[in-house]
C-alpha cells in the first residue's frame, strides 16, 4: 500500500524546508564571503592611498626642505659674503682716513648695500613672485614665460583662454606646478620649445604643457619619478586636481585639472 497522502505532503514540506534552509544558508555565505572580499579591497584601496599620501607628504617635506637649503645657501654665499666685506671696510674707517679714501669706501660700500638689497629681493622674489602676488597667475606666466625666452636658450610660448577667475589661494600652486615643469624641461629634456595653454572645461581649469624634447619613458612615470614630479603631485593634491601623461612621437605633454 502507498504512503498516506498526510505523510507525502509531510515528507514534501520537509523537503521543501531543507531546500529553503540550503538555499537561505548558501545566500548567506555567499553575502558573508562578498563582504569580507569586498572589506579586504577596501582596506588594500585604503592602504595604497595612506602610502601614496604618505609619499605626497614626505616628497612635500623634501621639497620644502631643498628649498629651505637653497635659500641657506643664497644668504651665507651671497649675503653674507657681502655683509663680511661691508664689515671689513667699515673697520677701515677710522679719524685720521684721508678724505679720498674716505669717499672711496663709502663708495664701495654702498655698492655692496644695493648688491644686498638686490639678493635679498631676488631671494623674496622666488618664495612669492611680486608679480603674481600684484596681477595673479596669467601674468606671472607671462612674465616667467618673458625671463626665459630673454635667456636665450629656450622658446616659450603661452596661449591664455580662459573665461573664469582663478582662485587667489590656488594661484601659488598653480604657479609652481608650471614652473617645476619648465624647470625639468630645461634640466632634462634638451628642448627648444615648450608650449603652455590655459583653459576652461566646465567647472574645471585646464594647463596643457608640451615640449619638444626626449620625453618620459613610461615606466619612469610608474615607478622612477623623480623629486620634482612628486612635488607636482603633492601641490596637485593639495589642489585636489590630476595630472595626465599624453604619449606623444616626441617629446612630453601633460594635461593638468585642476576644480574651479
Amino acid at each position: 500500500m502507498g504512503e498516506p497522502e498526510e505523510a507525502i505532503a509531510l515528507k514534501i514540506i520537509i523537503i521543501g524546508m531543507i531546500v529553503i534552509f540550503l538555499l537561505s544558508l548558501s545566500v548567506i555565505m555567499f553575502f558573508i564571503l562578498y563582504q569580507r572580499r569586498l572589506l579586504a579591497q577596501q582596506q588594500k584601496h585604503q592602504k595604497i592611498e595612506s602610502d601614496y599620501q604618505k609619499e605626497l607628504l614626505k616628497t612635500s617635506i623634501a621639497s620644502q626642505e631643498e628649498e629651505r637649503s637653497r635659500i641657506a645657501k643664497e644668504l651665507h654665499d651671497d649675503v653674507g659674503a657681502m655683509l663680511t666685506t661691508t664689515k671689513l671696510y667699515f673697520g677701515q674707517i677710522t679719524p685720521e682716513l684721508p678724505p679720498d679714501e674716505l669717499e672711496s669706501i663709502a663708495h664701495k660700500t654702498s655698492s655692496f648695500l644695493d648688491d644686498m638689497i638686490h639678493s635679498v629681493r631676488s631671494i623674496s622674489q622666488d618664495l612669492r613672485p611680486v608679480v603674481l602676488e600684484k596681477l595673479g597667475l596669467i601674468e606671472a606666466v607671462e612674465s616667467l614665460r618673458q625671463t626665459i625666452n630673454d635667456s636665450g636658450k629656450i622658446k616659450v610660448t603661452v596661449k591664455n583662454n580662459t573665461t573664469k577667475t582663478i582662485v587667489k589661494s590656488k594661484e601659488l600652486n598653480l604657479y609652481r606646478i608650471i614652473q617645476e615643469l619648465i624647470t625639468n624641461t630645461l634640466k632634462h629634456a634638451d628642448a627648444s620649445a615648450i608650449q603652455i595653454k590655459l583653459k576652461n572645461e566646465e567647472d574645471s581649469l585646464i594647463i596643457v604643457y608640451k615640449d619638444n624634447g626626449k620625453g618620459l619613458q613610461q615606466k619612469n612615470l610608474l615607478h622612477k619619478k623623480g623629486l620634482g614630479l612628486k612635488n607636482i603631485e603633492s601641490r596637485l593634491s593639495i589642489l585636489s586636481g590630476n595630472i595626465y601623461f599624453i604619449k606623444e612621437d616626441s617629446g612630453m605633454k601633460v594635461k593638468i585639472v585642476i576644480p574651479v
